[in-house]
Formats: C-alpha cells, sequence, structure tokens
C-alpha cells in the first residue's frame, strides 16, 4: 500500500513539486526516475476531477501497481479540485512540504503540461520540461553552487518580463489586482522579471520561509477554479504565477536563463 501520511528515509536534496491534471501517471514516474540523478523526493497532486483523469484511470489517483522500487519511499500523493490551475496544485504541495518537516536545498516545480493555444505548444512544452533533463542537473548544481544570488534557474526560452507584456488588459504591472497582492505579501520585486509556465528550480529556503509566514492554502482559497485563461483581465491565477518569482527577487535574487 502506498502511504500518502508518512514518507521514509533520509531527507532529499531536491524536492520535486510535480502538478497533474492530465493523467498519464506511468509517464510522468518514469520520468523523473529515469532523469533526475540526485536524491529526491517527489510531491505529486493529482487533479480528481479532471476528464482526463476520470477517462484514462476511472479517477483513481495513482494507481499503486506504478509505484515501485526505490521511488515508493520517496513518494507523497496528494489530490485537489482543479482549483488554480498549477498554481493551485503548487499550494497543495507547498502545504505537504511544509508539513512533512522535510529540509531540501532545491525545490524542482512542475507540471504535466498542454498548450494548444500556444503558437508552438511543442516547442514551448519542450523548452519547459527541459529543466528536468538529466544532462543539465550537474550545470544547474554548479551555478547555484557558485553564485549565491541565483535564486531561480529556469529554460531561458520562459523567463518574460512583465514591463514587455503588451496585453494592457491583462497586464500585472499596476492593475489593482496585483498591488494590493504585492502590499499584503511584502513583495517588492527588484524587477518584473518572471518564469512563464512557472517550471524552474528554486533554493527551497526561500519558499520555506514566505509560505510558514503566508499559508499556501489561504492563498490557494483566493484563486479561481477552472480553466481559466488570461487573455480578458488580471486573474489571481495569473498574478501567482508573477508572485512565485516576485517573491525570489524580491529577497534579491536572480533568475537565471539555462
Amino acid at each position: 500500500m502506498i502511504s500518502t501520511n508518512k514518507l521514509k528515509g533520509p531527507d532529499p536534496t531536491v524536492s520535486v513539486f510535480f502538478h497533474n491534471y492530465y493523467g498519464n501517471d506511468s509517464k510522468w514516474i518514469n520520468f523523473f526516475s529515469s532523469n533526475l540523478t540526485k536524491p529526491f523526493t517527489l510531491f505529486y497532486n493529482c487533479v480528481n476531477n479532471s476528464y482526463h483523469r476520470v477517462a484514462g484511470t476511472g479517477n483513481a489517483v495513482v494507481k499503486p501497481s506504478i509505484i515501485s522500487g526505490d521511488i515508493s519511499q520517496k513518494i507523497y500523493i496528494k489530490e485537489s479540485s482543479n482549483k488554480g490551475k498549477d498554481i493551485g496544485g503548487k499550494l497543495v504541495l507547498m502545504d505537504a512540504y511544509l508539513k512533512s518537516n522535510f529540509k531540501s536545498d532545491y525545490i524542482l516545480v512542475m507540471h504535466d503540461k498542454n498548450s494548444p493555444y500556444h503558437t508552438n505548444s511543442i516547442q514551448w512544452n519542450n523548452d519547459l520540461l527541459r529543466i528536468a533533463e538529466n544532462k543539465l542537473q550537474d550545470t544547474i548544481k554548479t551555478l547555484f553552487s557558485n553564485d549565491s544570488q541565483i535564486g531561480i534557474i529556469a529554460s531561458k526560452n520562459a523567463i518574460r518580463n512583465e514591463l514587455h507584456n503588451n496585453q494592457k488588459s491583462s497586464n500585472y504591472t499596476n492593475s489593482p489586482l496585483i498591488e494590493d497582492l504585492l502590499n499584503r505579501y511584502k513583495i517588492n520585486p527588484k524587477s518584473l522579471e518572471y518564469v512563464a509556465g512557472t517550471m524552474y528550480w528554486v533554493r527551497a529556503s526561500i519558499y520555506e520561509t514566505f509560505f510558514r509566514e503566508f499559508n499556501p492554502l489561504q492563498i490557494r482559497a483566493s484563486l479561481e477554479s477552472g480553466n481559466i485563461m488570461d487573455e480578458d483581465k488580471p486573474s489571481h491565477t495569473h498574478a501567482w504565477e508573477r508572485l512565485f518569482s516576485w517573491m525570489v527577487t524580491s529577497e534579491g535574487y536572480k533568475i537565471e536563463g539555462i
């Protein structure tokens, strides 16, 4: 039986936060087992009311048969509704991580990706997922070790600057929503760079400090339900996509592209 309440073994060097909406659990469990070379614990969130999961697994959260070997001792499974998209799922995982009392050097933040609305969805997905590739992990570790000011490492093609957002209807530079959130959560970013798609490596201590002060599940409660889009007006969900990066740069750290 898979335990979803207690983790065994020593504290990991890396904690992986993975939010799964579309299912295909075997694919993703194998992906992390095959690609990650450093000791890691996988915090895995499933959207329990996803049509794709219901169609593919009969709404099973994760089939026990796909969890075997070493990974069975280092996986923490959660489930949630589709609230706040992947941002909401990552807040669920942040809560689980803090309650587990694990101490990691880095957190790898990821989710399954399907962007049919993106003009080049295949390339975009590859750009985001490449940060978990085996061949980049020694480089990522070296970058963090050699420069204490690096807070986030992401695919260089995913780094954006909100100052260059030409969609005025959904601009997050000075909207009442973003100003309220920045003030409420004491975030004062030195630059408005952020990682679009919210997949990257981050120093765990930065997130641990922030989310111990600001409860992740309370933040999640403010997010929109369903597959909210970022086209008409600023949303809490997409604001937090920026804030996940800005809470890092607010502390004087920088985002490094790879």
